[in-house]
């Protein structure tokens, strides 16, 4: 009977620990999140990015890299085109590691040729494939999962079609598209400069959008 009961008692202890089982992405502010398995994201523009929850197994995100360069009393960001990662991981922390850039020229060249890691709790490497996720012409707005969908049906690398032969390369064509500001410059000029702000200045700008 002791024994039972002891076994009992061992099992409900490991149930919790198999519930717990996950994968959480850590996302900082140079990261836009867009997807992540098939779910669209909204990044935080304000305060502090929440990390992400995933199941275990195979992982698709999709993002933008954005860095800020103060010229002057002016500020300007860089955008990275948007980029798809695939990576397997089990009970793990996920962390984005980026170089650091000097100035827009190193930002623009790292976005031709996008170079960084994704490292787990203990600062190792995690294999991943990655590629680019493009759109050519006018962008008001993307439907950016219909645009997944449509990848993953390729064999391209980072698409999730299980069938997609290892020799398999695609060639890439990057698209600038130039204007006025959009929308997405504007939120992060707001970003940018909220947290520049003073304690007191972030709880007056907090108290006026409260009342509009």
């Amino acid at each position: 009977m002791r024994r039972n009961l002891f076994l009992a008692s061992v099992l409900a202890a490991m149930l919790p620990l198999s519930v717990a089982a996950e994968v959480t992405l850590h996302a900082n502010n140079n990261v836009e999140l867009l997807t992540y398995n098939g779910q669209s994201h909204k990044s935080s523009m304000f305060g502090k990015q929440e990390p992400i929850i995933l199941e275990n197994g195979t992982q698709q995100v999709a993002f933008r890299y954005v860095e800020s360069f103060e010229e002057g009393k002016d500020i300007s960001f860089i955008k990275s085109d948007v980029l798809v990662v695939t990576f397997d991981a089990n009970d793990k922390d996920v962390y984005f590691a980026f170089p650091k850039h000097k100035n827009k020229r190193q930002a623009r060249a790292f976005n031709e040729n996008p170079n960084f890691k994704l490292v787990d709790e203990t600062h190792s490497s995690i294999a991943f494939e990655q590629n680019k996720l493009m759109k050519s012409g006018f962008q008001l707005s993307r439907d950016y999962l219909a645009e997944l969908s449509r990848f993953n049906q390729t064999d391209a690398p980072a698409s999730l079609q299980l069938t997609a032969a290892p020799s398999t390369t695609v060639s890439r064509t990057s698209h600038v598209v130039v204007g006025s500001k959009s929308i997405d410059e504007i939120d992060y000029q707001l970003h940018y400069w909220f947290e520049k702000a003073s304690p007191e200045a972030k709880a007056r700008f907090k108290a006026y959008v409260n009342t509009q």
